[in-house]
């Protein structure tokens, strides 16, 4: 048979918009889910293996220097020339009069932001670009030579990076903590002077980017307002987390509490005296050289790099890491001693060693090398996030060899979480992501005799507000009643619930994560039964005169990890064979 054309519900996670996932069947859209998240802090795996996050030009018009958003003192843009990119969409900056030659922007944003722009040599070859508030954070370049000019002013980082034909992309990066500031590129004259009388110096310029972070990442084009790319607010994540086929993502609200998750050199963050940290060192699991390396030197002890946690209880805590050197990490809650934590082997994306009463995890990221670790704790006092490199010895000290390491990047506590959801950026504070909610009102079933398929991803997880939280459930069109998976959140485990308006029935046990999990009830006035990979797990008589007609994802404000993969129903009661050949 095909179950496409016998299905009057199909939805398998392939075309989404805001607040919306489009069912592949029917195509009215009277099956499509309506989807909700409430901010901008989610992640997701894209297609290509990479992170997502989501990115913010804070910049309007910023590749039109000419516009009033833009205020520009003793000096002219005009466009029209020839840009990095192959396009004519580069602008001859010109410094006119005498005093300094400048194009800004004003904006309030604060805590650490890039300024990037791609520039190239004109009749001038100097050129500086700034972060300005509560005073001046700037750097020099000289676009002959493609090299910085002497000492930058109050940053973090510069990069000047060659992108052909004379071009470069060149960034400064800076912790800004007053509201009042600006992006600002100034014209340097033969000497590298902010202030000359103009002779006629020029240079080119073109597409300008103001955004969050410590590196410049991929040009975002904007116009008459700041433009944001990943996934933003109510944009359903579809995540493609070790497939090729994505599942859609849903989370219950978490958040980050560790600040500065990608920053380790940042003071937030303590290196022992037996380590040296190399910032933005390697490619990490979002695709940018921003991913910190710690090297053990070769002293004897533990090589960590750490911070306290204050608060006390269930916490899970994550890194990703990568061997560079060494293939073992150590994550921990504590120092002195390896029962704290868990060795992780980032050569085979296994558990070294794993002391009694704590669970991790290692999951590969992407096809580069890149691991998520995760520890679960409980602990009764104050505690740590530990991460170190490790040589697998049994050993919480040992001796290292001074140039090898591991990369790190990530880093994420969750508090009063039995385990670990989607990664959440931070920089200086620390950041919630909004719970995700998801419904369809659609007829695709709409009679008292049905099938219902369900697929879910692998690494599902329990959670929320006690130990019967629906996944999803069928519903009738009027009165009460439901057909359910339910999570358990103590033992991480799904179970069936059937609910005839008057007395719940269970089918079967319950079913811990693993791949496949396939589902499917069937069920008519009479009977309904339940099947699981393949098997007939149980069934129930009952009399049924309720017509079910919708999905819905009833408890998701209160629910926990779902990746649903696909789901399929029908408005008649399949065969057996048909529920195990469809479950297999």
């Amino acid at each position: 048979m095909s179950y496409f054309d016998d299905a009057s519900l199909v939805m398998i996670p392939s075309g989404y918009k805001d607040q919306k996932v489009y069912s592949v069947k029917p195509i009215d859209g009277s099956g499509d889910l309506t989807f909700t998240r409430s901010n901008d802090t989610a992640t997701r795996v894209g297609p290509d293996g990479l992170i997502e996050k989501v990115r913010t030009n804070v910049l309007t018009y910023s590749n039109d220097t000419n516009n009033a958003d833009w205020s520009r003192v003793g000096a002219t843009s005009t466009s029209g020339q020839s840009g990095y990119d192959g396009s004519s969409d580069a602008w001859l900056f010109s410094a006119t009069g005498g005093g300094s030659h400048y194009a800004l922007q004003s904006k309030t944003d604060t805590g650490i932001l890039t300024f990037s722009i791609y520039a190239k040599q004109g009749t001038s070859k100097g050129i500086r670009i700034a972060i300005n508030g509560g005073g001046d954070h700037w750097a020099n370049f000289n676009l002959d030579l493609g090299t910085q000019i002497g000492t930058a002013a109050s940053v973090i980082d510069t990069e000047i990076t060659s992108v052909g034909g004379g071009w470069y992309r060149i960034s400064v990066t800076a912790n800004k903590t007053t509201t009042f500031g600006w992006g600002v590129v100034y014209i340097l004259d033969s000497s590298f002077a902010t202030a000359f009388t103009a002779a006629g110096e020029t240079i080119y310029i073109q597409d300008a980017q103001l955004e969050s972070g410590d590196i410049a990442t991929d040009y975002i084009a904007t116009t008459t307002a700041a433009v944001s790319v990943g996934p933003v607010a109510n944009l359903p994540r579809l995540d493609y987390l070790g497939s090729s086929c994505p599942r859609l993502l849903l989370e219950p609200q978490r958040t980050n509490s560790l600040t500065y998750s990608e920053q380790f050199d940042n003071a937030a963050w303590t290196k022992a005296a037996d380590v040296t940290l190399a910032a933005n060192y390697g490619t990490s699991p979002d695709g940018y050289q921003n991913a910190d390396r710690v090297v053990a030197t070769a002293a004897t002890g533990g090589h960590i790099v750490f911070r306290a946690i204050s608060t006390t209880g269930t916490h899970t805590i994550s890194i990703f890491a990568k061997a560079s050197g060494y293939n073992y990490t150590f994550l921990g809650y504590d120092g002195g001693n390896l029962n704290y934590g868990i060795v992780f082997n980032l050569s085979n994306g296994t558990i070294s060693q794993n002391p009694a009463g704590l669970t991790g995890t290692i999951e590969a990221v992407g096809s580069d090398g890149w691991y998520r670790c995760t520890l679960t704790y409980n602990y009764a006092t104050a505690a740590y996030f530990v991460v170190a490199p490790h040589d697998n010895s049994g050993a919480y000290n040992w001796t290292g060899n001074g140039t090898d390491g591991i990369l790190i990047w990530g880093a994420q506590a969750e508090f009063s979480a039995s385990y670990a959801t989607s990664y959440i950026p931070t920089l200086g504070a620390a950041v919630t992501r909004g719970v995700e909610q998801a419904s369809t009102t659609s007829n695709g079933i709409n009679t008292t005799s049905g099938t219902w398929f369900l697929e879910l991803g692998a690494d599902w997880n329990s959670g929320g507000y006690g130990s019967n939280v629906a996944v999803l459930q069928v519903v009738p069109s009027s009165g009460t009643g439901y057909i359910s998976l339910l999570s358990n959140q103590t033992a991480n485990t799904l179970r069936a619930r059937v609910y005839d308006g008057t007395t719940f029935q269970y089918i079967g046990g319950s079913f811990a994560p693993e791949a496949p999990n396939k589902f499917a009830f069937m069920w008519d006035a009479s009977e309904l039964k339940f099947f699981r990979n393949g098997v007939q797990i149980g069934s129930i008589t009952w009399a049924n005169s309720r017509v079910f007609s919708a999905i819905t994802l009833p408890d998701t404000s209160r629910a926990a990890i779902y990746p649903i993969e696909q789901t399929l129903c029908f408005p008649n009661k399949l065969t057996d064979a048909d529920c195990i050949a469809l479950t297999q």
